[in-house]
């Protein structure tokens, strides 16, 4: 395998890290979190909806430009759930995969706290998960002419990968065994 290949699928090689241990189709799982991240970007920037009366929204809108349209109109609570839900958690569950597979090494204390939370991110993944596809059939059956662009798919791909990664992660974690010196 070409070594630029083996970097991008391993990390640094000095590093005693996940990644490195791993066999068959899991060495992709590197490259599965930067294609969800591009993903969640895309998501994030393009228009996702042209909507003309739901929720106050009319034209066409970005997460992050519904967002600040919402708390233009005076919901607020409904603004921080969207960017909550839809942009802060998928971020902090990438970025705790990413530090796992490519940062942490596997005697790191570091590694044990990231792992414990990317458990708790993982659960969390189902709100997430399910308030973006209760706010597809709510904007499908809304009475006012709503369209979804391609960006609600790239969301919903993204988090669809995400999901894949750390089912695929977690046993991995799981299987790690820390050996301490006395006991040898």
């Amino acid at each position: 395998m070409h070594w630029v290949i083996e970097r991008i699928l391993v990390g640094r090689p000095d590093r005693q890290t996940i990644s490195k241990y791993t066999q068959g189709a899991d060495r992709y799982l590197g490259i599965m979190l930067l294609f969800s991240a591009a993903l969640l970007g895309l998501a994030v920037t393009q228009p996702m909806i042209t909507a003309s009366g739901v929720l106050g929204l009319i034209g066409s809108h970005s997460l992050l430009t519904a967002a600040v349209e919402l708390l233009k109109t005076g919901q607020g609570v409904l603004a921080l759930l969207v960017l909550v839900l839809t942009v802060l958690l998928p971020i902090a569950l990438l970025s705790t995969a990413f530090d796992l597979w490519y940062k942490h090494e596997l005697q790191e204390v570091k590694f044990v706290r990231k792992a414990r939370l990317l458990r708790q991110l993982g659960r969390l993944w189902f709100v997430s998960f399910a308030s973006i596809l209760i706010a597809i059939y709510l904007a499908t059956r809304a009475n006012a002419a709503t369209i979804l662009h391609l960006a609600v798919y790239y969301l919903v791909i993204s988090l669809a990968l995400q999901k894949l990664v750390v089912a695929r992660m977690v046993p991995m974690i799981n299987a790690v065994t820390f050996v301490d010196d006395d006991e040898v």
